[in-house]
């Protein structure tokens, strides 16, 4: 195939081949040469070879202004993938600002209530020095007496900043507001039944009506219902646990009626960034044995984010969501599997509590409840 210059010469050539057999013609036949002498033909000749020249002048100048037209596209074609990548990698660099501004903003909101919680212990350290002062002394001080720390919340509805200040008449729902300012509203099951009352219910499971085998945003917020079974949600218990120093407490039952407890003195898990990792875990005491100071540190992982040791992958392994941590010592929000289980199908698979009923028995339920730290 020829390009549009080499057509353009074929086209010029094929007639001037054209011309000189025409040109020639009479003279191969042995016509007449009377028309056609010397000085004509070497005229008509000279004026082919001009008009030839011309056109081979115009073919060069248009060759030349393709390749220029050519040159200027090619600059700005590669000035637009120059553009492209620039702004790619702007966007990337605007992403990386807004995710280091957001951990900045985290941090300072941790700092901030380790804060408060330091100033609040200096405060009742101070409180008591004062009383034990007055006391020596002989005189009386005047307590003021504590109520409810309530606040206002939207509709007109009462918040307030944990179980331990609600009526101890009886177990319900409340509204709960840790912190103004770090987090909204959000409901929770106090238990008042339970020692002296003032429990907050995280997780709650007793007959399997409830599918704990989740993924991270539904660990992340909670699902299930307060009345029945259901996991209160991990922002909902890093707002909690990191608003005040809280205690927490595991009731577990068996099929068989048994009912044992494990008690941690301090209980707190991480923000999402740091993939609610269990940060705090205080001394172990209680009857159902100690499973859960081998998940010390881990951080939680769900059947759609693993968070587990490198090579392991706790949450699809064993069927739940947890602080795994290459296998695992408890297994709480596992299946509902009722009772013993074939190891060979189910082996750390239902909800179980290791030093309690081993691997290969799923419970019949479990409580997890916290409870603040009155200093």
């Amino acid at each position: 195939m020829c390009s549009e210059t080499e057509n353009m010469c074929c086209i010029w050539s094929t007639l001037f081949a054209a011309f000189f057999v025409v040109y020639n013609i009479p003279l191969a036949a042995g016509q007449s040469t009377d028309k056609f002498t010397d000085i004509e033909l070497g005229l008509d000749y000279q004026k082919l070879l001009a008009k030839l020249e011309i056109l081979d002048t115009k073919i060069s100048r248009v060759e030349t202004a393709s390749k220029e037209q050519f040159s200027l596209l090619e600059s700005k074609l590669d000035k637009i993938f120059k553009q492209a990548e620039t702004i790619g990698w702007s966007v990337q660099s605007v992403q990386k600002d807004v995710e280091y501004v957001q951990k900045e903003i985290q941090h300072f909101k941790n700092y901030s209530r380790e804060q408060l919680n330091s100033l609040n212990s200096s405060t009742t350290i101070i409180h008591s020095i004062l009383m034990e002062g007055r006391q020596q002394k002989g005189e009386s001080y005047p307590v003021k007496e504590e109520s409810p720390l309530r606040r206002e919340a939207p509709y007109g509805n009462i918040a307030y900043d944990s179980c331990d200040v609600t009526a101890k008449n009886s177990s319900k729902i409340v509204d709960l507001l840790p912190e103004p300012g770090f987090g909204s509203i959000f409901s929770v099951l106090c238990d008042q039944e339970y020692e002296q009352g003032g429990w907050i219910v995280v997780q709650n499971r007793f007959n399997g009506s409830v599918d704990f085998y989740r993924g991270w945003k539904e660990y992340r917020n909670g699902f299930g219902n307060l009345n029945g079974e259901f996991w209160l949600g991990l922002d909902k218990l890093h707002s909690l646990t990191y608003a005040a120093p809280y205690e927490l407490h595991v009731l577990l039952e068996d099929f068989e009626n048994k009912t044992v407890v494990a008690k941690y003195s301090r209980f707190a898990i991480g923000n999402e960034n740091e993939s609610y990792a269990l940060t705090k875990l205080g001394e172990y005491s209680g009857n159902a044995g100690d499973g859960l100071n081998y998940h010390r540190d881990a951080r939680f992982s769900t059947m759609d984010m693993n968070h587990d040791l490198p090579g392991n992958n706790g949450a699809i392994d064993w069927t739940g969501g947890w602080w795994y941590r290459r296998g695992h010592h408890s297994n709480l929000n596992g299946q509902y599997l009722k009772g013993a289980v074939d190891n060979t199908k189910y082996h750390g698979k239902g909800m179980t509590w290791n030093p309690f009923r081993g691997y290969d028995y799923s419970l019949k339920g479990s409580r997890m409840m916290i409870k603040r730290i009155i200093q």
